[in-house]
């Protein structure tokens, strides 16, 4: 349901003093908003070391990062939202439908965003990205009508008009050729999540599924409106940019997005066609997955919690290697790599039915009586959904990167707004696809849907690539 939500940033802070590359110390919040970190070309080889501090000189980073990381650390709960809801009465279709309804609005709200990102402050987008975070998490929390839950999930979509902004507040300072570096320590937030399932498998022991849940939505929600606080008393404003005069609201609003949507075409047509699929396929994905795992193959909540929480281990080095690569070798390189691990997911739950276990019953079993939940590991599940939730997080960096790497900076929002609106898009199809195989076919089915979309995505990267020939990227040598 709630897989198209992101981050509601990524971000910055105090005064950290470099001495890296002779950049030198930063004393107002004015000049450090507006310095920019010297690019490649003007600053020397530097190891990851180094490129750290490069990357944290920058006013407000580690503010900025503290507070998106608190939000990541909450969404590894996400991933239960749908068993949450299967579990207090809402059927298969019904949860396709209401994601699909929310993931449109999303897509919506993302384009308008972008315009909004590159209009208004971003700071103050980056507070009001996080307060709506907030009042999502608290409603879920408190209420479990259905009609409370839709409003929540309509607040949580509507957050893109914010999110763009809010993310294009940290993009558009981030040195270029450390800013896959820089952007993998934002999705390195993920790995906070180990401390929020483990907080609630404990939950697990003394209260229901349900009930255990909404507590942890509730925690999230202050623990967000907390963070709303400190970003509305540390960042720093950013500059608007003036709307032409004589131009209506709606005339610039449509002339900005057609101009984003033409610079997002002319350098990478490649990404576009492959983000279309791949948010068909990915969705589809995380419709069915844990759901197929639980309700078809005898996975319990306690195996499902095992298998949420060890991306989050696993994925964090990943996250720094993929994000080295892609400054050092090229993001096409990078793109390969991740994405061919893609169709084996898909492979493997298709035979979980066949071979449930990978290592003999014996020490699945002690597995299990060592640590209820435990004997997930050895499972044809677990190897599938882990590998996956993994490489949609590297892939997610590769293309984002991709973004930061080669489009400008002035209208870093609206190519983010025109990106994320058509993934949302297209991303939205997939809940109500995989509500209907859900219901009127074999939940099995869902996956060989995805195994095809796969195959057709590595196709794309292999021969159409995903920029343009005259923008292909020149590794940094270093």
């Amino acid at each position: 349901m709630e897989e198209h939500a992101q981050d509601p940033t990524p971000s910055q802070d105090d005064n950290l003093v470099t001495k890296v590359s002779g950049t030198r110390p930063i004393d107002s919040e004015e000049e450090g908003l507006n310095t920019r970190l010297p690019d490649k070309g003007t600053r020397p080889r530097v190891g990851m070391r180094n490129s750290l501090r490069l990357v944290f000189s920058w006013h407000n980073y580690r503010i900025y990062l503290l507070t998106a990381w608190v939000f990541s650390a909450f969404t590894s709960i996400w991933s239960f939202f749908n068993l949450y809801l299967l579990a207090i009465g809402w059927q298969y279709l019904t949860i396709g439908a209401a994601s699909t309804f929310v993931g449109a609005l999303a897509a919506v709200s993302r384009l308008v965003g972008g315009y909004v990102g590159d209009s208004v402050d971003r700071k103050k987008l980056s507070v009001i990205a996080m307060m709506m975070a907030a009042v999502y998490h608290i409603i879920i929390g408190l209420f479990t009508d259905f009609t409370l839950i839709l409003v929540g999930l309509t607040i949580l979509a509507t957050m893109d008009i914010a999110k763009g902004g809010s993310s294009a507040y940290i993009m558009e300072n981030i040195p270029k050729e450390d800013s896959g570096l820089a952007l993998s320590l934002f999705t390195a937030g993920r790995s906070l999540g180990i401390v929020v399932l483990v907080a609630f498998g404990a939950l697990m022991t003394v209260m229901e599924f349900g009930s255990g849940l909404r507590l942890m939505y509730l925690v999230a929600g202050v623990s967000l409106l907390l963070c709303t606080l400190v970003r509305e008393r540390y960042l720093s404003s950013s500059k608007k940019r003036q709307r032409p005069s004589g131009v209506s609201l709606w005339q610039d609003f449509l002339h900005e997005n057609r101009h984003a949507a033409r610079l997002l075409l002319s350098v990478m047509p490649g990404v576009l066609l492959v983000v279309i699929v791949d948010a068909l396929s990915d969705a589809i994905f995380q419709f069915g997955a844990l759901l197929y795992a639980k309700e078809y193959l005898g996975v319990s909540i306690s195996g499902i919690t095992v298998i949420v929480l060890v991306p989050l281990i696993v994925s964090v080095p990943l996250l720094v290697k993929v994000g080295r690569v892609s400054d050092r070798r090229g993001v096409r390189r990078a793109a390969f790599g991740v994405y061919s691990v893609m169709p084996v997911c898909a492979a493997l739950l298709m035979l979980a039915p066949v071979f449930p276990y990978w290592m003999p019953a014996p020490i699945v079993e002690l597995a299990e009586t060592a640590v209820t939940g435990l004997s997930v590991v050895f499972s044809t599940p677990f190897l599938a959904i882990v590998m996956k939730d993994v490489n949609d997080v590297l892939w997610g960096l590769v293309l984002i990167t991709l973004i930061q790497k080669k489009l400008p900076i002035r209208d870093t929002a609206k190519i983010l707004a025109v990106f994320w609106f058509v993934v949302y898009l297209f991303a939205s199809i997939g809940p109500f696809v995989g509500g209907l195989v859900f219901t009127y076919a074999q939940p099995s089915q869902l996956f060989a849907i995805v195994l095809i979309l796969n195959l057709i995505i590595l196709g794309m990267i292999t021969k159409v690539g995903l920029v343009a020939a005259n923008a292909e990227e020149v590794p940094t040598a270093r």
